[in-house]
């Protein structure tokens, strides 16, 4: 339920909901005021004086405008979700439904709306609520601001190139916080053999979060150990082990907090987890590299893209698995995103995709290159095994020897035989 709430309050419901009811009800503390100060004397200024009919058709007018427009602006949303989920990948959609300018732009418009309509229902021959009609006039010039840059968003939502550009802008930020929390606690600390309560999953899904917070302070008030066996992304079948600890197997209230912390859901929705964003640009990749749609060019930007976000990892490293708690005793372990883990979770699905492609294979020898040069001693050790495998791929392919002899030349480092 947890991963749900957050889906509904950062999707086109939670804030553009509280955008509109926000200007909603700022009509009521401006209506007050025009009924109860006279806030520029008399007369007034000509940017302010109306008559009554006057106000009644421009408030009329900016309601139905903007309501004219809402319905206009979620049809073109619509619109942009079927031609990412045709051309791009179907699980952009989620990243789409959680775009700022996306949210503004619907939540301004259905508050206008609101604003005007009750500034309307307020104006007659007693009242001539001019603040708030002014009020109504400059969220009407807003919204037509907020308008024209969501068509410009929009144009470039469907632009492969942009949005590869912004997912792996995303998934560098990701790892690189990542990277920032890394903690070298030996792992030989960490002693498993007293986790004798199997926690199990009480039902089917995929993990979208693990609150290592939670479960580090669970570990530590019953003075025990927690080793998670499953990662976010992770489908698992009920009844399989979510996680080992080290207190009392029949203690329900902390077996009921550690289900708490792993969450399951029926569908994929971490948006902020490594593994989604990599599988987004794996997804766009392999999509352009399949006879049907037959684009390396997008493939090749994502594999570059790719790189540029394991810079660091084969620099610096990553964190290990283990987790200390407030104390720094080792408390929690939970499954990792080691460095092997990132390159073959990025590079063995491009290479076998990539398997009679010359062009590709070519630019993955590229790619293999510019990492090797940045990368630590037990990168290089890791790229020159996937350099070893790119070479058997292309080979598998049946390619013509010169382009075969290209390919090794390509690299700039020695495989092992």
């Amino acid at each position: 339920m947890k991963m749900k709430s957050v889906l509904t309050l950062n999707g086109l419901l939670g804030i553009p909901g509280g955008i509109a009811i926000g200007l909603w009800l700022l009509a009521i503390p401006l209506i007050w005021l025009d009924t109860q100060y006279t806030l520029f004397g008399s007369p007034l200024p000509f940017w302010l004086a109306i008559s009554d009919d006057t106000a009644r058709s421009l408030l009329a007018t900016i309601a139905t405008a903007a309501i004219t427009t809402l319905g206009l602006v979620y049809s073109i949303m619509l619109v942009v979700f079927t031609l990412a989920a045709g051309n791009i990948a179907p699980r952009l959609l989620q990243r789409f439904s959680r775009d700022r300018v996306n949210q503004v732009t619907a939540g301004l418009l259905g508050g206008t709306f609101l604003f005007s309509l009750s500034v309307l229902r307020a104006t007659g021959p007693d009242l001539r609520p001019e603040f708030s009609i002014a009020m109504a006039f400059v969220l009407a010039a807003v919204s037509v601001l907020q308008v024209i840059h969501f068509v410009h968003s929009v144009s470039r939502s469907v632009t492969i190139d942009a949005e590869v550009a912004k997912i792996s802008e995303h998934l560098e930020r990701q790892v690189n916080a990542l990277l920032a929390e890394t903690d070298q606690r030996d792992e030989e600390e960490f002693d498993e053999q007293d986790l004798d309560a199997a926690i199990k999953a009480q039902q089917s899904g995929y993990v979208t979060i693990i609150d290592e917070t939670a479960l580090l302070e669970l570990a530590r008030h019953h003075q025990a150990m927690i080793a998670v066996r499953v990662a976010p992304g992770d489908f698992v079948l009920s009844g399989q082990v979510l996680a080992a600890a080290g207190f009392a197997a029949d203690d329900e209230e902390a077996i009921a907090a550690v289900h708490a912390a792993i969450s399951l859901e029926p569908y994929r929705g971490a948006v902020d987890d490594i593994r989604f964003s990599i599988r987004i640009l794996l997804e766009i990749a392999l999509r352009a590299l399949s006879p049907g749609v037959n684009d390396s060019f997008t493939a090749v930007t994502c594999a570059d893209r790719i790189a540029a976000a394991l810079v660091l990892p084969v620099s610096e490293g990553l964190r290990g698995d283990v987790r200390s708690d407030r104390d720094g005793v080792a408390r929690l372990k939970v499954p990792g995103l080691s460095l092997e883990d990132l390159l073959n979770m990025t590079l063995h699905p491009l290479r076998q995709a990539s398997r009679g492609n010359i062009l590709m294979l070519d630019h993955l020898g590229v790619v293999l290159n510019s990492l090797y040069s940045v990368a630590g001693s037990d990168a290089r050790a890791l790229i020159r095994v996937h350099g070893k495998a790119l070479l058997e791929t292309a080979a598998a392919g049946e390619p013509i020897a010169q382009d075969l002899d290209f390919l090794r030349k390509r690299l700039d480092f020695e495989v092992d035989s």
